[in-house]
């Protein structure tokens, strides 16, 4: 059998990416949404913190389905009206391992690096983080962009066990975890792109 003309193989990755959105969208809505804002807010700044094409295609891609993994985790924590347990929470830590396993399963040319930034989007600066408790730089620059911006939309919308937060609150937290959560270089580029950018808050 012929291997797949170069139009047709771009036809079929678009393909696969619609399905994981719709999956996403089936799954949780919610969930859908959060990720189409973080992916757009994450390739912005992606922009602004110099990197190339390709890298920002990657980063955008990763942010979008940053959350893939929340397929698996089951309903009960999903879906929980309240704030997680000891053991919920550990569950749904499995997140970012999972999306990673789905998003390498897609068999996209760009599926490791991807797959990668997904894996390490809750690692954090201080090393703090998960699942593998990489530390500063350690981290690929992807992951730590797409982890400004996931906590930027997560405090900034309303779920139902809190309702959403004021931008400025929002951005006062951000820099009082620079250095801890957050990266204190990419925080100076985010403020910088919602400066110029202010349609993105």
């Amino acid at each position: 059998m012929p291997l797949p003309r170069p139009p047709d193989l771009l036809h079929a990755q678009a393909c696969l990416i619609d399905a994981l959105s719709m999956s996403l969208q089936m799954r949780d809505a919610y969930t859908r949404h959060h990720c189409d804002r973080v992916g757009l807010l994450a390739q912005h700044l992606a922009l602004h913190c110099d990197l190339d094409e390709e890298a920002c295609a990657q980063v955008a891609l990763a942010a979008r389905f940053h959350d893939i993994g929340k397929i698996g985790i089951p309903d009960d924590v999903l879906l929980s009206p309240r704030r997680h347990s000891d053991e919920e929470r550990a569950i749904m830590r499995e997140h970012p391992v999972r999306g990673e396993h789905i998003f390498l399963a897609t068999g996209r040319s760009d599926a490791a690096p991807v797959a990668r930034l997904i894996r390490a989007h809750h690692e954090a600066f201080d090393g703090s983080g998960y699942p593998d408790g990489l530390l500063g730089e350690n981290i690929p620059l992807g992951a730590r962009i797409v982890t400004i911006v996931d906590a930027y939309d997560a405090m900034t919308s309303a779920r139902p066990y809190r309702a959403a937060m004021e931008h400025e609150t929002v951005l006062r937290i951000l820099d009082e975890q620079a250095g801890g959560l957050i990266d204190p270089y990419v925080l100076q580029r985010f403020h910088g792109m919602l400066k110029h950018e202010p349609a993105l808050a």
